[in-house]
């Protein structure tokens, strides 16, 4: 998004969250229901366009959603589209990724609402170190053939154990791939937003062996310190690395393995 449609969507977060302290524990029930408007949406691109025209008055553009979504869906998800249809879009679609981003945002919000952010957050960390490396899985839940609705009940029932704010993010993250996200991109967007929510950022760590916790603990220090906010690590286990570690920090990238380093000297000799 540009920057204009990044500001409206800040505007309707600080409103939308104020309107979910009015209805406490329903988050996951609003969540389904934002997007299930997307979902709307995103099959009728017309009325996409209708509502995101400037050409049009902002009230006229909140009165054509409430005339196709009153009584159809919760008033408050009525409410929170008027809103965004009054507000100004820098580019077409942007409306629709917006109202996707804040049914996400809600099943955080639930999640932090009842102490269980920090584990959506390793649940779903966990659940990437999974798919990667049970490719099967993977390429089940990608499978567009199959209809989205019964992806995401796969993904259900397969990680069943897990928190329902969780498994609710995973089916949405499953049931969006046909927006042209693979679902690592789309969990990886969720585990941002999570730390975000949390007040920190997190930093994924390749290594060949398990880190001790006083490795951990040092290491969390260090970036802490280099960053200058909190850092989450998740340690990821991979043999090929051989030894050393391999940091991701958002678009940095500390690679101190020795697999990246005998590389770098077989360059050298072919160069």
């Amino acid at each position: 998004m540009r920057s204009g449609s990044l500001a409206a969507l800040d505007r309707a977060r600080d409103r939308w969250e104020a309107v979910l302290r009015t209805v406490p524990n329903s988050e996951i029930e609003v969540a389904q229901a934002v997007f299930g408007v997307v979902d709307i949406l995103n099959k009728n691109p017309n009325v996409v366009a209708a509502i995101e025209d400037t050409a049009r008055e902002a009230d006229d553009r909140a009165r054509l959603v409430s005339d196709i979504f009153s009584g159809k869906v919760r008033d408050h998800v009525v409410e929170l589209l008027m809103g965004l249809a009054r507000d100004h879009w820098s580019e077409h679609g942007d409306l629709p990724l917006a109202l996707d981003y804040l049914g996400v945002h809600t099943l955080l919000i639930g999640a932090r609402n009842t102490n269980q952010l920090t584990d959506v957050e390793q649940e779903l960390y966990v659940i990437m170190r999974t798919l990667r490396n049970q490719r099967g899985l993977r390429l089940t839940l990608s499978n567009l053939v199959y209809k989205p609705n019964k992806r995401s009940d796969l993904a259900r029932q397969i990680f069943a154990r897990y928190s329902s704010y969780t498994k609710e993010l995973l089916a949405r993250a499953v049931a969006r791939l046909e927006r042209g996200r693979t679902l690592a991109q789309a969990l990886t967007i969720y585990l941002d937003l999570a730390a975000e929510l949390d007040h920190h950022i997190v930093a994924s760590v390749t290594s060949a062996i398990p880190l001790t916790r006083e490795q951990e603990a040092r290491l969390t220090a260090i970036l802490t310190r280099t960053y200058n906010t909190a850092v989450a690590i998740h340690v990821t286990l991979d043999p090929s690395v051989i030894g050393g570690i391999r940091i991701h920090v958002g678009d940095d990238v500390i690679d101190g393995t020795l697999a990246s380093r005998i590389t770098a000297l077989r360059e050298q000799f072919t160069n």
